[in-house]
């Protein structure tokens, strides 16, 4: 196979903090890098866990298909139009990976995000050792751009 830059939907992750946190102090970190009104969540100990809402992904799947034609324009991968057709609305049909996240405690700690993405599209066999800084620029720029489509609120890109 090979090493390729993908771009994806966050369908599940997993935080988990040194000390037990309030579901306002979950929501207050993590909203930095994922809209948690697209997650069901559920919060256990020292760990929160989110599932994305499958009604989401299906109703506004299309429409971000179409916003990511549109930033990449007509020399677009033709990926973006395979994956489209291939796995449509269905996030189950979706193949995964997974990475992980990280964000500043309130005292200063890592708090570690481990997800897994439904793959939208895979591109460009890549050589890269060392990819940390990528997905979260990625993220954070989705996260906090003006695009009206909700999935804007958990995406996410790695090296698969």
């Amino acid at each position: 196979m090979g090493t390729y830059y993908s771009l994806g939907i966050i369908s599940e992750f997993v935080a988990e903090s040194e000390k037990t946190l309030t579901q306002a102090e979950w929501e207050q970190l993590l909203t930095k890098r994922l809209d948690l009104s697209l997650f069901q969540l559920t919060i256990h100990d020292n760990k929160i866990y989110g599932s994305l809402y499958p009604e989401i992904f299906k109703e506004n799947i299309k429409d971000f298909y179409q916003i990511l034609k549109e930033i990449a324009g007509p020399n677009r991968s033709e990926n973006i139009d395979y994956y489209e057709k291939k796995f449509g609305s269905n996030l189950d049909d979706y193949h995964y990976s997974g990475t992980v996240l990280f964000v500043e405690g309130s005292d200063g700690s890592l708090i570690k995000i481990g997800v897994r993405f439904a793959l939208l599209f895979v591109e460009g066999k890549v050589s890269v050792e060392i990819f940390n800084t990528e997905p979260h620029l990625i993220n954070w720029l989705f996260r906090n751009s003006k695009i009206e489509n909700k999935l804007a609120g958990c995406v996410i890109s790695e090296i698969v």
